[in-house]
């Protein structure tokens, strides 16, 4: 399996607009989860916060991690500035997930868990699986094999679904796993699939990357 590695925060300017904003996609999904009487809520790689201080201000238990220390530093800065309060935040590997069985009655993990390679994948979505209570969902987002750079032909590959990222930027050495709609309907099988779209948008960088959005209840 291939080693996780932490997306490199310090060249990314703190005030970068696109890191301190919530995805779109999560103001709906924070107001279909309050109204499911969801609370206890998981956010896997936090960044700079933009999705778990949200969550938080609109009521939510949350818990957190990232690999990066810089990150798990600003976050905890910022939920004290805002007066919020996490129920856990610490540094740690995606891959060593240990939290309790039934825990989290959401889950969400935007631009994180395709960083690993196949087998890290599937390892990540057992532990989901696992640390989701009856009836609990999670939204993540993995990349598309429509996408640019897993064609690029000069990346170093680890699998038939993974390849190195290797450019001058944050993401500099770090796997990236990419799907097509083949992949996902045969790796959701122990979940119920709410919403499952893929999608081309416009990234902060000023390029168009395919990406698919994942909706699952268990």
């Amino acid at each position: 399996m291939v080693q996780s590695k932490a997306w490199n925060w310090e060249m990314v300017p703190p005030d970068d607009e696109y890191w301190n904003t919530p995805a779109p996609e999560i103001y709906h999904l924070a107001q279909n989860w309050k109204q499911k009487g969801f609370e206890k809520f998981l956010d896997i790689g936090c960044g700079l916060g933009r999705n778990a201080l949200y969550f938080a201000k609109q009521g939510f238990k949350v818990t957190t991690f990232d690999l990066s220390e810089k990150s798990v530093e600003v976050v905890k800065q910022k939920f004290e500035d805002n007066g919020l309060v996490l129920d856990d935040i610490k540094v740690c590997d995606m891959l060593d997930m240990d939290y309790p069985e039934n825990s989290f009655d959401c889950i969400l993990a935007m631009n994180v868990i395709s960083h690993t390679d196949t087998q890290g994948f599937k390892d990540i979505l057992e532990k989901i699986r696992k640390m989701l209570k009856p009836g609990g969902e999670v939204f993540f987002t993995l990349g598309s094999k429509q996408s640019y750079w897993y064609n690029r032909e000069d990346l170093p590959v680890v699998d038939e679904c993974t390849k190195i990222r290797v450019e001058d930027g944050p993401e500099n050495g770090i796997p990236h796993f990419y799907v097509n709609d083949e992949d996902c309907l045969r790796l959701f099988t122990d979940f119920k699939i709410v919403n499952l779209r893929h999608v081309s948008e416009l990234t902060s960088y000023g390029s168009f990357s395919s990406h698919y959005y994942v909706w699952l209840r268990k």
